[in-house]
């Protein structure tokens, strides 16, 4: 139940969800799934109840590919599926992940390897979307360190991004920013950026320059350039950017609640 008083979230804001959403050159298979309350686990493959490469077909998927268990700090994993599986963050580098995993990441998607080799073109995808509007994004990272401490004495950060160079962030990032997440996603060309904002490249570069600036100020440990993804993710990690909301998307299925 959601607290009562001034300012206090919707309910559907405190809601955690499971998902799964697969894809191939036939079919597309929206995301379905259910709300899962903190506590619970949910058990996901192709032999479960929240099942995946089914019906969009993989044998290359495990009769149990994951365990998901929703936790007070996010999320805790205990991935099973044979061929492995990569971890998409939200405004964050993809990593590859196995075993038992905690995350801590308001958007989570796991993508679940089906077998098909990495240097040909794939036929279909097969992700777990992990939803939890509530959770924090800190530069700890999505998978934060038992050892992580804030003890340490740091330069207040620099100001917020402004509107107009939030807009060509996100822009010239898009495809990296979208939710579900695409593979392959790779950032707009600046010409691009500039067209859509109805800007000149130079407009662009100057506002993209401004947030690189910001990066560099965060952490970021060398110059790169302004469509390079690097320091997209020292601003996502620094609360820079906020992360999608909401649950249009969302499809539940009544035999999970």
């Amino acid at each position: 139940m959601a607290t009562q008083g001034t300012g206090a979230q919707p309910a559907a804001a405190h809601e955690r969800w499971v998902l799964a959403y697969e894809h191939g050159p036939a079919r597309r298979r929206p995301p379905v799934g259910t709300r899962l309350a903190v506590g619970r686990s949910l058990e996901i493959g192709r032999e479960r109840e929240l099942s995946l490469g089914v019906e969009v077909t993989s044998e290359g998927i495990s009769r149990v590919a994951v365990v998901v268990t929703a936790t007070e700090a996010g999320w805790d994993l205990d991935l099973r599926n044979a061929n492995g599986a990569t971890l998409h963050a939200w405004g964050q580098p993809p990593q590859q992940i196995s075993g038992h995993q905690s995350i801590a990441w308001p958007r989570v998607a796991i993508r679940f390897h089906n077998g098909q080799r990495f240097d040909q073109p794939h036929t279909s995808y097969h992700w777990v979307l992990l939803e939890a509007d509530l959770l924090v994004i800190t530069p700890a990272g999505p998978r934060p360190s038992s050892r992580t401490t804030s003890a340490t004495v740091t330069p207040a950060p620099p100001g917020p991004l402004s509107g107009p160079q939030e807009d060509a962030v996100r822009t010239v990032f898009e495809p990296l920013l979208v939710w579900p997440p695409r593979v392959p996603a790779e950032p707009l060309q600046l010409k691009q950026v500039a067209s859509r904002l109805g800007i000149s490249e130079a407009g662009v570069r100057d506002r993209l320059a401004h947030a690189h600036d910001r990066a560099l100020r965060l952490g970021l440990h060398h110059n790169v350039g302004l469509n390079n993804p690097e320091y997209l993710y020292v601003l996502v990690s620094n609360g820079y950017l906020a992360a999608p909301t909401g649950g249009n998307h969302r499809v539940a299925l009544p035999w999970l609640e």
